[in-house]
């Protein structure tokens, strides 16, 4: 019987072995056959760099499960790589400018507002940016993507295509009614009145605070917008305001009022680009980032270095949610304590970015993260810098504001130093379906957060007690690590969100910029103007998923090697799968982008 045993699970462990090298085998085949088909190995003389922003997805990481093969499956591109990789070109002798086909944007006001600063620059360093899209909104929602498109030189619309400017706007949906009408009771508080979150399921519709602080962080950022449009356009601004009060514009409209410089198909663009700037070659901003990487993405590891951690999504307690290949799909206390821990024990990291994404979260696993950054700061062996991204309020405020530097994007939506909670009394709904409840339960308390039980007077004072020490503390975190007067701090606090600009007037953020701003000023602070940065977890080397972390840590760097390799072949087997079965239409891709790269 045990060499049966035996024999089943060696010949088990010897399948799984040979369906692992063989999907390995294949994808590196399939891989270096696509390579050989089309990719190029350099940048040639007079190269135009092209941009689809539909590609640019996520913010550290691009959005795929599948991130160290996006440059043949998903051909996606993460707004950072973005960011560096335009920053590159700008002083690259080779490239000659940039096209954008702009038919589609995922990002959102702040991240638009970093890729508009960066085009910037790179106009500013002599070479042509141009943008063309079928439509700048469809009639709806288009005031975004003309403020991207607004940074060029100049802007293509096609025919029949709309340029909808027409200012922004926040819809809140109010649950009250419902919750009546389906007989569920929200019981719960908030600290303090601009803590709005409670606001869905307690109200009918705005409260004057509620009203008052979306106002003024649409006002801040709309202004911001119209400003910026006027400038760049050379349009009055009491005229830009009078065109974001239209329905929308059509093409004829959209050159009348000089929204847009011509209305052309996009070959006709591109080959009017091709005779002004006599470019002769095109390269997609993809592939030119991917020239000094090998094929699985693996950079050198020695040599000083910044770490950049992100902290997406949700902060909650335990390890991240993660997508397949590792990338951090919500902020776990213990992973990114993790990673903390990490990048600050590798000598070669002199410096750690914090890019926080996140609204908030659990107040328990906000302070874990808290206390690790306050732990390193202290020490002070290496510099701790917030880069914030589209949003970082509440928990994300939270885990911000003790670090040596804060950078916030104009745009972004932060602050909102408040804190609430709540549950739903649901034992009327039930009884209403015909379903009771019955319970042995030992100490009296047992269930305070029960949604069969309503608060007794003593829970009822317990939580607001519990609800004064939680702001009270988060008041004086937030006036320690800014070095304000707990007085004055408290102003801006009352869980009002700011838009970047506003906390960076009361004094909530130190700086004014994206990431790169951020990233250029840790160089400065380690005296080392070349040193690059790392993304943490290194999820586009394909070999880290075998490598052993650090035991005793928390997070998923406690994830056992057996683990990684099964997680691994898992994703080998799904990214072959889909290699298999797209080859012919990526390699007939491929043929026609080798055919066109030099164009006549």
């Amino acid at each position: 019987m045990w060499d049966f045993i035996k024999k089943i699970v060696t010949r088990f462990f010897a399948v799984i072995g040979f369906l692992t090298v063989l999907n390995i085998a294949l994808l590196v085949w399939l891989i270096s056959s696509l390579d050989f088909m089309g990719a190029k190995k350099e940048v040639q003389e007079k190269t135009l760099l092209t941009i689809s922003t539909g590609a640019i997805s996520g913010d550290v990481f691009p959005e795929t499960n599948y991130m160290m093969l996006n440059s043949f499956l998903s051909k996606q591109i993460s707004l950072i790589d973005t960011l560096t990789t335009v920053r590159k070109a700008a002083n690259d002798p080779k490239i000659v400018g940039i096209f954008i086909d702009q038919s589609e944007l995922n990002l959102s006001y702040a991240q638009v507002e970093e890729l508009r600063n960066e085009l910037i620059l790179f106009k500013n360093a002599g070479k042509k940016v141009w943008v063309w899209s079928d439509s700048y909104g469809e009639m709806t929602s288009g005031t975004k993507s003309y403020y991207l498109a607004s940074a060029a030189d100049k802007i293509f619309l096609q025919p029949a295509g709309f340029v909808t400017f027409n200012g922004i706007s926040s819809t809140s949906p109010f649950l009250k009614n419902l919750l009546e009408k389906i007989k569920v009771e929200p019981i719960g508080a908030a600290r303090k009145e601009y803590k709005t979150y409670w606001n869905m399921f307690s109200e009918e519709k705005y409260t004057d605070a509620h009203r008052e602080a979306t106002e003024s962080l649409l006002n801040s950022i709309f202004s911001k917008v119209a400003a910026e449009v006027s400038e760049s356009r050379k349009i009055p601004i009491d005229k830009v305001y009078e065109i974001a009060d239209k329905v929308t514009l059509s093409s004829p409209e959209a050159v009348k009022y000089q929204f847009v410089d011509a209305v052309r198909y996009k070959d006709e663009v591109v080959e009017e680009m091709k005779n002004q700037t006599g470019f002769e070659n095109k390269m997609s901003l993809l592939a030119y980032k991917n020239i000094d990487e090998n094929i699985f993405g693996i950079k050198p590891a020695m040599g000083p270095k910044i770490a950049v951690i992100e902290l997406p999504g949700s902060i909650h307690r335990g390890v991240s949610d993660m997508s397949p290949s590792g990338k951090p799909e919500s902020s776990g206390s213990s992973t990114v304590v993790s990673l903390l821990k990490k990048a600050w024990k590798d000598e070669n990291v002199k410096g750690i970015i914090l890019r926080v994404n996140s609204p908030g979260g659990s107040v328990i696993a906000s302070e874990t993260i808290w206390n690790q950054v306050e732990t390193m700061k202290k020490i002070n062996a290496k510099p701790i810098i917030v880069s914030m991204g589209s949003v970082a309020a509440s928990g994300g405020y939270y885990v911000s504001m003790n670090a040596d530097r804060i950078f916030a994007d104009h745009s972004t939506v932060t602050g909102s130093i408040g804190v609430v909670i709540g549950k739903f009394y649901t034992k009327d709904l039930f009884e209403s379906l015909g379903i009771t409840f019955d319970s042995v339960t030992i100490g009296r308390n047992n269930g305070f957060l029960s949604s069969l039980e309503r608060l007794t007077p003593e829970q009822e004072e317990y939580l607001s007690k519990n609800l004064d020490e939680v702001y009270n503390t988060f008041v004086q975190r937030a006036a320690d690590g800014r070095k304000m007067n707990v007085m004055d701090l408290e102003k801006f606090a009352h869980g009002r969100v700011w838009s970047g600009g506003l906390a960076h007037s009361n004094g909530l953020v130190d700086e004014i910029g994206g990431f790169m701003a951020a990233y250029s000023y840790m160089k400065e602070k380690i005296a080392l103007p070349d040193c690059p940065f790392v993304k943490y977890p290194d999820t586009n080397n394909i070999l880290s998923l075998f490598m052993d972390e650090e035991e005793g840590e928390t997070g998923f760097a406690e994830e056992s090697v057996f683990a990684r390799i099964n997680r691994f072949a898992a994703t080998i087997f799904k990214a072959a799968t889909m290699l298999n079965r797209e080859i012919k239409m990526h390699s007939e891709e491929m043929m026609q982008s080798r055919e066109e790269a030099v164009l006549e």
